[in-house]
């Protein structure tokens, strides 16, 4: 856990050298919130990539974080003499908006959803094939995307925009996961995962052209809503990764690419730039 913690202090330390340049354009300059797509300890993720391209970016992002958490803050205290507990409110949240203000970037990235739809939730919306239902509880998991994560990326686009009309905020859907055991690992030591085949595993879904089936129809339905997101918000912009990555050996894991596919997802959102400028290159 040291070391981690060392990675993320060095990476935030050289961003914030790079986002202080006075020689970089506010066209290059982004900040970054989510999840382990954009704090992959060990990897070269999407931002890392994205720095390497040339751009200047504020990680914000938190490895295992939840949209829950990221948007309104999960965080809380227990006081044992008094026996109450309070909420800590949305640090990570506050966190992107100072970042905002203080460094004024013109796009703001936002990773988040993976964990509530492919992660360690992926149980609440199966049902035991035992039961002879249907083994995707497909209204249950539409009622958690149209009540909890729908509203609460327009929470984040609404904050966000208060603090800064003029930004653009980009956002992608994820691609197809993997259903393959395979967790995240240093040293042959396992550290995190894996996070979908255990719970195919509990409800007895056990043929993988199912579990693919399954995974599919989840990441559709979250990828559809984000597409609608940014018809009703112009500021507002959805990345398609659908089908990117349809081999299992590029990915790290069940939920993670590789660094390779990380470096195509960043060149899709360098795409996704310059098509916001009208064809102008900010790296140019």
């Amino acid at each position: 856990m040291v070391r981690l913690t060392q990675f993320k202090a060095q990476h935030s330390k050289k961003s914030l050298q790079l986002i202080k340049d006075t020689n970089f354009s506010r066209y290059c300059k982004i900040v970054a919130e989510g999840d382990s797509w954009f704090a992959y300890p060990l990897v070269k993720d999407v931002v890392d990539h994205l720095r390497k391209m040339g751009y200047a970016v504020i990680r914000c992002s938190e490895k295992g974080d939840t949209l829950e958490n990221m948007v309104y803050g999960t965080g809380y205290k227990i006081d044992k003499k008094r026996n109450t507990v309070s909420n800590k409110g949305p640090l990570d949240l506050k966190e992107v908006k100072k970042a905002i203000r203080r460094y004024r970037p013109r796009f703001v990235l936002f990773s988040a959803g993976g964990n509530d739809v492919v992660g360690i939730e992926l149980v609440r919306y199966l049902y035991h094939k035992s039961t002879g239902k249907p083994s995707l509880r497909m209204a249950a998991f539409q009622d958690v995307l149209n009540n909890y994560m729908k509203p609460a990326i327009e929470h984040f686009i609404k904050e966000v925009l208060a603090v800064d009309p003029g930004v653009d905020i980009l956002m992608d859907g994820y691609d197809y996961a993997k259903p393959i055991g395979k967790g995240y690992k240093v040293a042959g030591v396992k550290l995190a995962g894996p996070w979908i085949l255990p719970g195919f595993g509990e409800k007895a879904i056990t043929k993988r052209s199912e579990q693919d089936r399954i995974i599919k129809r989840l990441i559709d339905a979250f990828n559809k809503m984000l597409k609608a997101l940014s018809v009703k918000h112009t500021n507002f912009h959805y990345i398609n990764l659908r089908g990117k990555f349809p081999l299992d050996k590029q990915w790290h894991n069940e939920i993670h690419l590789k660094a390779a596919g990380y470096k195509t997802v960043a060149k899709l959102y360098h795409e996704q730039i310059v098509k916001i400028l009208g064809g102008r290159n900010p790296l140019k």
